[in-house]
């Protein structure tokens, strides 16, 4: 089994290494050890930050927008199919299939099972992780245990670690080498993006359209559609101190990977570049209930839960949503929780964190209901 990476300050080429990670179960290693303080650190500078001032919704900087149903922002609401190919899957010992996806207003019923065989031969799928991936890496990554299972059911599957504390023009060049590499695979691609790695995504389509004629969809997984108030309440704090921050597994930042993720910034993009994403995007919300949401997230699910308790500690709801997409449905789960497997692969930090969450069987769900879609005629 082997992986295409992409490292941000390291040499261009595309390596081939080994996926055994052999501290994925022992705990932390001695370099993360020395760097629990470290953590403690950035949540300390967090909670100032986050205490200094209000968070604001919106500024004088943002276009204008409006707030709208589904219907009439074009949404074509997939919540009741994907529900259903999500919870027949899961284990009889595992999670209420309740517990899984919250059930909120409109859900209608699913309407007939579609076709899965042969998926893998169709289909190859990418994963692009999010802000602050590949400095965390080591400790977790994103989507492992999905990748795993539909590796072993044959799905080809890429994860491209692009730079975690790098602007979305930079990760765009990084997901433009990788895709140069896939020219003989003539299968087209399912896109899995989590939170930042969306916009890393919709940047790499609008700046290099070529490239993307081969992407058939976009998954969403708590993607930063519209981005965050927090961004644009932790920017300063954010440049002064956390882009430059040493990190055993990432290089610094310039401040540029924060700047895209103000909620004015994401506005104004989709202003300039709407008519030019012609991908479908497939959205898979995270919406926690408050019970589910990990000591990790608590300080900033508190901030944005003054304007919505329906959040997942980094994102509201809606702005996870894009207008003309597709949705999937609202997982119960909070931002880390619904990608990334920290409990499983450090279980030294599990105390922060509430993922016992099947993210396999989401992302699986997925990929039958986008196929679906598509085969359908409906993807346009």
């Amino acid at each position: 089994m082997v992986e295409t990476l992409n490292v941000r300050g390291r040499p261009s080429e595309h390596r081939l290494l080994t996926s055994s990670r052999p501290h994925a179960s022992l705990g932390l290693d001695r370099r993360w050890r020395r760097g629990i303080p470290l953590m403690a650190a950035i949540g300390a500078l967090l909670f100032s930050a986050c205490q200094s001032r209000p968070v604001e919704l919106y500024s004088y900087s943002s276009p204008p927008v409006v707030l709208a149903t589904l219907d009439d922002a074009g949404v074509r609401d997939l919540r009741a199919s994907y529900r259903a190919a999500v919870c027949r899957r899961l284990p009889a010992n595992g999670p209420a299939c309740e517990d899984v996806l919250q059930r909120l207003p409109g859900e209608g019923p699913p309407g007939a099972r579609p076709a899965t065989e042969g998926l893998p031969g169709r289909y190859r799928i990418v994963f692009v992780p999010g802000f602050f991936s590949e400095c965390f890496d080591r400790l977790a990554r994103p989507f492992s245990d999905a990748r795993r299972a539909l590796e072993a059911e044959g799905f080809v599957v890429d994860y491209v670690r692009v730079s975690g504390r790098a602007g979305t023009a930079a990760n765009a060049g990084q997901l433009a080498e990788h895709f140069a590499t896939l020219a003989d695979d003539p299968r087209p691609v399912i896109v899995i993006a989590h939170s930042k790695g969306l916009l890393d995504t919709l940047e790499f389509g609008v700046r290099h359209p070529e490239a993307t004629a081969r992407i058939a969809a976009i998954v969403s997984v708590a993607g930063a559609v519209n981005g965050s108030p927090l961004a644009d309440h932790l920017e300063a704090v954010y440049r002064d101190w956390l882009a430059t921050f040493p990190l055993p597994d990432c290089a610094r930042g310039s401040g540029e990977e924060i700047y895209d993720l103000r909620r004015d910034v994401r506005l104004e993009w989709w202003r300039r570049n709407r008519q030019a994403v012609v991908i479908p995007i497939f959205a898979l919300v995270a919406a926690p209930r408050s019970d589910r949401i990990s000591l990790a997230s608590r300080l900033t699910y508190s901030q944005l839960a003054r304007f919505d308790p329906l959040n997942d500690g980094q994102l509201i709801w809606y702005d996870q949503i894009i207008p003309g997409g597709f949705l999937l449905g609202y997982a119960n789960a909070d931002h880390w929780a619904i990608a990334i497997p920290v409990s499983k692969e450090t279980p030294a930090l599990s105390f922060m964190f509430r993922d016992e969450f099947p993210r396999a069987e989401l992302v699986r769900g997925a990929i039958e209901i986008v196929a679906a879609t598509l085969n359908a005629g409906e993807g346009h």
